[in-house]
């Protein structure tokens, strides 16, 4: 049986240099990345420009990623609908202000638990379960995300993590996401701009790296695509995706995933993190 976590527990988890602070209550969020003691993430407590469930830590996300459109979708001849979150979208996935319920713990890793849906329905139409895994090393933290299904269903999972303002950054993608005048992702391939950026990506060529103070931090996902947000002064978000955001809602089904009954999907997120040089 799982543990429940009480409202104000972080789990801690340690080895070598890192240090991470887990949130079941909070999203099943990493809290805080320490490096050597700096911290690394968007802390619970920022004031600018706001602070919301959103703008802080590293936290997953399904059964979709970002921003799906009036907060529905058609799929298999039916029309679905989860709850609008964001305005008159639904962003983030159902599972990033709810309680996770801890499944496993140790000095070094942590998994928990949490359905896709409350039981109303109104989140997600369908029944399955999430579990997120953190594991710290000596050199990384590695996230594993799965959702355990108990009937067919599209999905997506991805993480976000709200990194301090990096000192530098660098990646780079041979594809870009256009999106319309509401910045909605239209499925149409353009060629990478240049930043600030609010955008997705993928057809990676250099994978994400950051420097903030003197920890460098290179991210690698089994995930296909990524999100970077930028436009902020005191974040830079780097997110990967399973895929692109309103996936459910495009034309092309190249960028649909389906979950089959009482199938296992997963995603992997690792996080290196070591002295600048």
């Amino acid at each position: 049986m799982g543990k429940p976590a009480t409202q104000s527990e972080l789990v801690l988890l340690r080895a070598g240099n890192i240090c991470a602070e887990v949130a079941p209550t909070d999203g099943g969020r990493i809290a805080q990345i320490f490096y050597n003691n700096q911290e690394l993430l968007v802390g619970r407590t920022h004031k600018e420009p706001v602070n919301t469930p959103l703008t802080w830590g590293c936290y997953p996300m399904a059964p979709f990623a970002g921003r799906l459109t009036h907060g529905a979708f058609s799929w298999n001849e039916n029309r679905y609908s989860t709850l609008q979150s964001y305005g008159q979208h639904a962003i983030h996935g159902t599972v990033v202000t709810r309680p996770w319920e801890i499944t496993e713990h140790s000095d070094t890793h942590v998994s928990m638990s949490i359905t896709l849906d409350d039981g109303s329905h109104a989140l997600w139409p369908f029944a399955g379960t999430c579990e997120h895994s953190v594991h710290v090393t000596p050199e990384e933290v590695k996230c594993v995300l799965t959702i355990h299904s108990l009937e067919a269903f599209p999905y997506q999972l991805g993480w976000h993590p709200c990194w301090k303002k990096p000192d530098s950054t660098h990646f780079a993608f041979g594809s870009m996401f256009e999106k319309d005048v509401d910045d909605i992702v239209t499925g149409r391939m353009v060629t990478p701009t240049d930043g600030p950026w609010d955008d997705c990506f993928t057809d990676v060529i250099a994978e994400p790296t950051l420097v903030i103070n003197d920890v460098a931090i290179s991210l690698t996902s089994t995930a296909e695509y990524w999100v970077v947000y930028d436009e902020l002064a005191h974040t830079t978000c780097i997110e990967p995706q399973t895929g692109p955001p309103n996936a459910f809602n495009l034309i092309s089904d190249n960028f649909l995933d389906i979950v089959q009954p009482n199938q296992a999907v997963r995603a992997e997120f690792t996080i290196r993190l070591d002295p600048s040089i």
